[in-house]
């Protein structure tokens, strides 16, 4: 999607993002007034100008109140300097499965709309190349998309999980394992179990017999929170 910002700077014209701005600025020790402060106490120079451009949040830290420097500390420094050097190019490159939710999350706090368009499409077409039942892959489907629900009550990711898994008829091995140690899970992924199983209740109730059996073995063993919850 095409975007138009305005600038913090009443002299500067509107801009429409995404826009080439040109990785090579990022070298410049003179052009990089913003900093970016990430986990590990690293940190990622920027122009605030340009990074303005794309994020109305950094838009409003800057020009607003003009800091000139952002905390980014739950991020590590590879998915802000990636951030940034989309938000310079205009496109989102060399994003991998490492760097997805970390990078994703940014687009999404920062609210950099073309960019998390361009997460999204990554997703998909990472579903799209999952074409054998394999768990760790539909894994990471699944957890990314629960993450997501969880921490930016977004369902932009709950489609495309829920399908692949439901394409590759998988539904009830996946649910299988991922129950496994069910008292891990939040109440909300184990609410999206639920709409995985859909009206296959049965892949549900057919694990959780399996969990209680196994439990009321051991004496005095009680029946945990979340299978109480799922029952």
């Amino acid at each position: 999607a095409v975007v138009s910002t305005q600038s913090t700077g009443t002299m500067v014209p509107n801009v429409t993002v995404p826009m080439n701005f040109g990785k090579s600025l990022l070298t410049s020790s003179t052009h990089n007034n913003l900093v970016l402060n990430t986990s590990k106490n690293k940190t990622v120079k920027a122009n605030s100008v340009i990074l303005s451009f794309n994020s109305p949040v950094i838009s409003n830290l800057t020009g607003t109140l003009h800091m000139t420097s952002v905390d980014m500390l739950e991020f590590d420094r590879e998915a802000v300097q990636l951030f940034v050097e989309a938000a310079y190019s205009g496109t989102v490159e060399d994003l991998n499965r490492a760097l997805f939710r970390d990078v994703n999350k940014i687009c999404a706090v920062f609210k950099v709309d073309w960019m998390t368009e361009s997460c999204v499409d990554y997703f998909k077409k990472e579903a799209e190349s999952v074409t054998t039942a394999c768990y760790p892959d539909l894994l990471f489907l699944f957890e990314e998309a629960a993450y997501m629900l969880e921490e930016q009550k977004s369902r932009d990711l709950v489609h495309t999980a829920l399908e692949r898994i439901e394409v590759l008829q998988f539904k009830q091995q996946f649910i299988d394992q991922y129950l496994e140690n069910a008292e891990r899970l939040s109440t909300r992924k184990l609410d999206l179990v639920i709409e995985l199983a859909g009206s296959e209740v049965n892949y549900i109730v057919q694990t959780l017999t399996n969990q209680l059996t196994q439990q009321t073995r051991v004496q005095g063993l009680p029946i945990s929170v979340n299978c109480r919850y799922l029952l």
